[in-house]
Order: structure tokens, then sequence, then C-alpha cells
């Protein structure tokens, strides 16, 4: 095979573009599901949080509210607690993740509590108001009888900034380390099919320009391209074989044809040397029409193919009585075989029928039963036998003649084929063939039995 430029445009490539789109989809849809579990956790951690820190809220206000303002400042803090919170106290809360909580009067003077905690009414995430402690509280306010005012919150939950981190982590993995790689991968991938199709794609060129012996490469692994390919070069296989039949089919047309022209025009010249004598014109003129009737019979057979191989003639399927048919047909071809001094039996089953074209399988049956008066020996037993058994109906026609060389076994299908023996008897090779594609038309199959005694053609039916 001719080299020729192959593309290397491999980014550009279907299966390329077609992998990309994948790996960021699934990157996309990662990154999606990870956050949403991410998201949740963390929902879940603020919840449990707020939900402690409500629970607080109310249980101070019912001890404010029903027990007075230093009940609640000696609950929360204790006899041996200092009422004002030091700085070194919240390293201890933080450590066992503690509440805080602190009391302001009206003016905003603390009255206990940490006075490094502040909020304003309501919710809010703050930062304490200490010389190391950074870690952001969460704080819930709220104003109580006398313009009092207690905030009471608790220190973010690490899980909720673990959790936020390894989301922003995976993230960044996904798009720097994930993403490329499945790219990287791609593209491997795709240039290795690239190659395989460019096998391909190399292999029509080449057929295109007239090289039909080139196949495509099979890699042995029996994968979808290797299945390609095998498809391939089995069209091609057969079109190299439909090739070589049409070029065998117009040497056949050329030499079947060749003879009768040649006589019709050998005619044409005596009819012009004998124009005065009337009889040798008519002899002339008959001779003439003789081999234009052999030029008409070969068209004929050449349509009648051409329209059975098409299959055309299915439309005209309809049941019939198969051994009715056969059986009128050897009574018809009887006398032809007495007389050619061949004995002549027939053994057909009654009451088969089949579904198909009358007139096609008579010509089928005709055809060889022709072909078994024509071209056995003289004094030959010529037989034809009807079967049905295990689902199939099969029709057999033979001789105990010589039977076909070896040679030529393969090649009797084949229109216009005639052995070298053949050759000194009328026809035009085109007669098995067209029992072949008649058979084939109805769904059967048509063979030469193995090599013995005579020529045996077994045509089965199925039904």
């Amino acid at each position: 095979m001719a080299d020729r430029p192959r593309a290397t445009n491999t980014l550009g490539s279907t299966v390329f573009q077609h992998i990309l789109r994948s790996s960021a989809a699934f990157v996309l849809v990662s990154l999606a599901i990870l956050w949403a579990i991410c998201w949740a956790m963390i929902w879940r951690i603020d919840a449990a949080q707020v939900a402690r820190i409500e629970a607080e809220v109310e249980y101070a206000q019912e001890v404010y509210y029903s027990r007075g303002e230093e009940d609640l400042i000696e609950e929360a803090i204790g006899d041996d607690e200092d009422v004002i919170w030091s700085d070194d106290l919240i390293f201890e809360l933080l450590e066992n993740g503690d509440l805080l909580w602190v009391l302001r009067a009206d003016d905003y003077t603390p009255k206990a509590g940490f006075d490094g905690l502040h909020g304003e009414e309501g919710w809010e995430v703050v930062t304490l108001e200490h010389p190391e402690i950074t870690t952001p509280v969460r704080v819930n306010t709220v104003v109580l009888r006398g313009w009092d005012r207690l905030s009471i919150g608790a220190f973010v939950d690490p899980a909720r900034e673990n959790t936020l981190s390894f989301a922003i982590f995976a993230t960044l993995a996904m798009l720097l380390i994930v993403l490329p790689l499945s790219l990287i991968t791609g593209f491997a991938v795709s240039k290795r099919v690239f190659r395989r199709i460019e096998d391909i794609s190399d292999t029509t060129a080449a057929v295109a320009a007239g090289e039909m012996e080139v196949r495509a490469p099979q890699s042995g692994r029996h994968d979808e391209f290797d299945r390609l390919a095998g498809g391939l070069n089995t069209m091609l296989d057969e079109v190299e074989r439909l090739t070589a039949n049409i070029e065998g089919v117009s040497v056949g047309v050329a030499h079947d044809l060749r003879t009768p022209l040649s006589n019709i025009g050998g005619r044409l010249e005596l009819i012009r040397r004998d124009s005065a004598d009337p009889q040798a014109v008519a002899a002339h003129v008959d001779a003439a029409e003789a081999a234009q009737g052999q030029l008409m019979r070969v068209f004929d057979a050449l349509l009648r193919l051409g329209e059975v191989r098409a299959g055309k003639r299915r439309v005209a399927f309809a049941p019939f009585d198969l051994s009715a048919s056969i059986d009128q047909l050897c009574e018809a071809y009887a006398p032809a075989f007495e007389d050619a001094d061949k004995t002549f039996t027939a053994q057909i089953a009654g009451g088969i029928t089949l579904d198909g074209d009358r007139e096609l399988i008579e010509q089928a049956v005709s055809n060889l039963l022709e072909n078994a008066l024509e071209h056995s020996r003289d004094a030959a037993r010529v037989q034809v036998r009807l079967t049905r058994d295990a689902g199939h109906v099969t029709l057999v026609v033979g001789d105990d003649g010589p039977g076909i060389s070896p040679v030529h076994r393969d090649r009797i299908f084949e229109r216009f084929f005639r052995a070298d023996a053949s050759r000194s008897t009328p026809g035009n090779g085109l007669g098995l063939s067209l029992v072949q594609a008649i058979v084939q038309l109805h769904g059967a199959e048509v063979r030469l039995a193995e090599q013995g005694a005579g020529a045996e053609f077994i045509v089965v039916f199925q039904g």
C-alpha cells in the first residue's frame, strides 16, 4: 500500500473531543456531589450548634425571669469562680468546647461573664476581643428586662472548618490533578484509536485508488475495530470476487456472442453473393435467424438471472403443489431421455407443497434435467427424487456417469462457465447459475454431491 499523508490533529478528533467533554462533565458532576455533601455536613454541624445555643438561651431566660439575675450568675458561673472571666479562662473553654456568655447592663458594662464577647441583638459570628484567640464564635444576643443584654456563644466547631477545607482541597485536586490526568489519558487513548481508524481509512483510500488487494490490518484482540476491519475485509473480498465475476461475465458474453454474430455476418455476405438465387438466400436467412435466436436466448437468460438475483420475482410467491409440478416435468422430459437412449426414473413423494414462484421452480428443475440430458454419458441412468424428512424437502437430480472433474466442481455455478467437454454441446453456461439464483431466492440451497459416481445435484428447501 502506497504511503499516504496521515492526519495528525488528534486534539480535533471526535474521540478526543468526546473524552474532553466527558472528563469535564465527570469533574463537574463530581465537584457538585462533593460540595453538596460537604454543605450538608456543614449545615448539620451549624444546626447542632445553633440548637445547643438556643437551648442555653432559653434556659438562661427562664432562670433570669423566674429566680432573678443573681441566681442566673451563680448557676452559670458557680460560687468559686470570678464573676468576670479572665483571658486565661477562655483557653480552657476553647479546649473543652464549653459555651461563652456575658451579661451586660443597659450601659454595656459587663455584670458577669467574658467582657471580650460582643454581639448585637440576634445571631452573629464574631471574633473574641482576646490577645491570642482568633477562633470565630457563633453568638446569640437577647435583650432582658431593664435593657440588660445576655450574649451566649460557642466557638465554631472545628469540624466545620475541616469539612470546608477538605472540599476546597478536593476541588483543587480535581482541577489540578484529576482533570489533567484524564485529559492526558484521553489523548493517549485518542491517539491509539485514531491510529486504528487511520489504518481503516488508508485501506479504503487504497481501494478507491485501484489497489483492490489491500486489506485492513487486524490486531488479533477481537475488539470492535477488529470486527469493523473484518467486516470491511469481507466486503472487499466480495467486491473483488464480484469484480472478477463481472470480468468473467464480460469475457463469457463476448465469447458466446462472437460465434452467432460471426454467423450472421457471414450469412449477410452470402446473401449478397447469392442474391440471384432465392433458395440460397432463404437458406442463408434461416441460418441467420437461428444465430439471432441463439443471441436472444443468451440475453433472455441474462435478464432472467438479473431479475432473480434482484429479488423482483418474490412478489409472485404463493403456495403450490411441488410434487405435481415436478411430476409433470418428469413426464414431459421422459420421451427426450428415451430418444437419447438414457434410462430415466422418477421417485416423487406426493403431497409436498412449497411457498414460492412456481414458474421459476419449474425453470430451475428444467435446467437440471436439461443439464443431465445434455452432459450425461451415453446410455446413462438419470434419476429424480423428491422427499420430505426432518423438516426439509430435498430434490435430487443425478446420473451415473463419470461426474464432474474436481478441477471444475467449485466453478460450475459461475455464469458462462463451461467445462472443456461441454464446449461442443448446445448451451450458454447460464443454466446452473440460474438454478442457484432461483434456489437462493426461495431461501434454499443447491450443491453438488460429494465426489462419487455421476453428477448429482441436491436442492434442499426449508419446511
